[in-house]
């Protein structure tokens, strides 16, 4: 008679823990790479912040809505998803911006690493509550594997 073997509940959960923390990671270093890329070969600008917006109805977060002069001299209105509570900006402020001249819509506000930090933040909690249980939970799922 062949006996089972129970599953490793915990060992998975703390598997679980440490692939989500790898992935918002992945996701934070892909925006900030993302937006360095934009600073390093895109169009530096000067825009100002004509309007803050509400993401959603009756929410308070406010983002700025940018008016910017392209390339070709035509302006531009650039309306951010990146919104805050204080808003970041204050209507009449002038800022320096990135754009892809391929993609005016593609826009990185000069130090603005908002969601960087949010998935960065992320990521360390959930390595937080895993890193220390991470070895001895892959070599408990192997084992359970292996039968």
């Amino acid at each position: 008679m062949e006996t089972s073997k129970e599953v490793p509940g915990f060992a998975l959960f703390i598997l679980l823990f440490f692939t989500i923390g790898a992935v918002f990671a992945i996701i934070s270093y892909t925006i900030y790479r993302n937006n360095r890329n934009l600073v390093e070969n895109g169009i530096e600008t000067k825009g100002v912040v004509i309007d803050l917006h509400r993401l959603k109805p009756r929410e308070y977060p406010l983002a700025p809505s940018i008016r910017y002069i392209k390339k070709d001299g035509t302006w531009h209105v650039f309306h951010s998803s990146e919104a805050r509570n204080p808003p970041a900006y204050q209507v009449g402020e002038e800022v320096t911006l990135y754009y892809d001249p391929n993609d005016p819509d593609n826009v990185h506000l000069q130090g603005n690493y908002l969601f960087v930090y949010v998935f960065a933040g992320m990521a360390a909690m959930f390595w937080l509550f895993s890193i220390w249980n991470i070895s001895s939970a892959v070599k408990a799922v192997f084992q359970w594997l292996a039968g």
